[in-house]
């Protein structure tokens, strides 16, 4: 008998305003293409972090904050916290370089608030990849933020994993709001 392999489930907190998360409530989650989403196009989530997202909400929004949490399913997943997917971003770089002196285009400038080479490189590998056959549905990667812990700590204090969900629909099979961090007991 086969043994199908188990589908990696985790749990995604997406900050954004009482008024949006009302809507997404009712009509879904809209595709994000920001040219700071580091991750490339998505929606995008601090994985098994509830607390980071009402921070995140909370400095964004202020008393408009509001957290929806979401079952995702990471199918098809680009992650980069395995080694072998940033093998693949390493290979497909140097194709996306050339590309850009090819069409005579500037590389893309990382900032500390945007990562717009990351994103270019991420959502260039995503068609590559798609011309190849293998679709991308979701990307995650560890994000590294804010300060040390305690001096000489490698540990930082805002430190987290994120995901973008590229595809809605596969990934993401139900939602809910997630209890303001003052509810909770």
């Amino acid at each position: 008998m086969d043994s199908q392999p188990l589908e990696p489930i985790v749990f995604g907190f997406h900050g954004t305003t009482s008024e949006a998360a009302n809507v997404i409530l009712k009509e879904g989650f809209h595709l994000s293409q920001n040219p700071y989403d580091w991750l490339g196009d998505g929606v995008y989530f601090f994985q098994d972090a509830p607390q980071r997202a009402w921070e995140w909400a909370t400095e964004h929004y202020g008393n408009n904050a509001m957290v929806v949490g979401a079952e995702i399913h990471l199918i098809n997943c680009m992650d980069l916290l395995d080694t072998s997917w940033t093998r693949v971003l390493v290979e497909i770089y140097d194709s996306y370089m050339k590309y850009l002196r090819e069409a005579g285009l500037v590389r893309p400038r990382q900032t500390g608030g945007a990562r717009r080479l990351d994103r270019e490189v991420i959502n260039y590998t995503v068609g590559v990849l798609a011309e190849r056959g293998t679709k991308i549905a979701c990307v995650r990667g560890a994000f590294i933020e804010g300060g040390p812990v305690f001096p000489d700590s490698a540990i930082y204090d805002r430190a987290h994993v994120q995901i973008a969900v590229r595809d809605i629909e596969e990934c993401i099979r139900r939602v809910w709001l997630e209890r303001g961090p003052d509810s909770r007991g």
